[in-house]
């Protein structure tokens, strides 16, 4: 864990889970907490986060470019109206690839 206020946990080799925060304050940590991981995951699961900003959804875009295929689930509604505003919202369609 890097952050108190958020947490990267891997499930299995092809499901992660974040949780807590994903703001300007937790993103960059998990960032580099993910770049150390050698298993790229299938499954983005996040249906534990309490709370983002544009930099969690900065990360969810890294993400998705470095992870083609990655099935993103559990979206939470402040990140797609942020995604919505911002004119992003395809990226976290899990149909959309890069």
């Amino acid at each position: 864990m890097t952050n108190p206020n958020s947490q990267l946990i891997i499930e299995n080799t092809d499901t992660w889970r974040l949780t807590g925060e994903l703001s300007f304050n937790t993103v960059s940590a998990l960032l580099v907490e993910v770049t150390q991981q050698t298993t790229p995951p299938q499954v983005l699961n996040l249906q534990e986060v309490i709370h983002t900003d544009s930099a969690g959804l900065a990360l969810l875009i890294e993400l998705r470019k470095r992870f083609n295929t990655l099935i993103i689930q559990n979206v939470p509604s402040q990140m797609l109206t942020l995604a919505k505003v911002s004119g992003v919202e395809n990226l976290l369609q899990n149909d959309h690839r890069y």
